[in-house]
């Protein structure tokens, strides 16, 4: 059972993003091409050593990313897929699950000129504190080992390394108390 989807309301932004041009909304269709570009940007480092093609690097990113795309579609048929604007233009993404165990962050991500400018703190902030008005008794989500930055942003907030993590990735939680 799930405590989110079309059923319930959409995650909110959080506050303080309205002024600064900052909004959430549900992913639609049209969203495709930003989503490609966006997840490409997540794997540029990783495949800048390749040596293939521009082309050959465009193929398998399209590939990955329709791959990625049903899986998640698939496996959280209820989960809020959200574009995170500025100022109208895409600039990330927030895949949220929300159920009553608790909060999986499924994905989130922004374009590269936009990291490390404190949003993704802001949000997922906001979605600690949606999870506790929910009863939720965490937030949770799995992180690349090979990505130190993201988890030691995730240690700041109070994310802890828990049981579960597959294969490279590892999986943390963030209780609400």
């Amino acid at each position: 059972m799930t405590i989110a989807g079309p059923e319930t309301e959409p995650l909110d932004a959080p506050a303080g993003w309205a002024a600064r041009g900052l909004s959430l909304r549900a992913r639609t269709e049209g969203d495709r091409p930003f989503l490609r570009d966006l997840y490409g940007s997540f794997r540029a480092a990783e495949l800048a050593p390749v040596p293939w093609s521009d082309a050959e690097k465009a193929e398998f990113l399209d590939s990955q990313f329709a791959l990625q795309t049903i899986h998640f579609d698939r496996f959280f048929p209820h989960a809020d897929f959200l574009i995170i604007e500025e100022a109208g233009t895409p600039t990330g993404r927030l895949y949220l699950d929300r159920k009553p165990d608790g909060f999986l962050v499924v994905d989130i991500g922004f374009l590269p000129h936009r990291r490390g400018a404190g949003l993704g703190t802001a949000l997922l902030r906001h979605v600690h504190a949606q999870a506790a008005r929910a009863g939720a008794s965490r937030v949770w989500l799995h992180v690349l080992e090979e990505n130190p930055g993201a988890r030691l942003l995730y240690e700041r907030l109070g994310f802890r390394g828990i049981e579960g993590g597959e294969g490279p990735y590892r999986r943390m939680a963030w209780p609400v108390s």
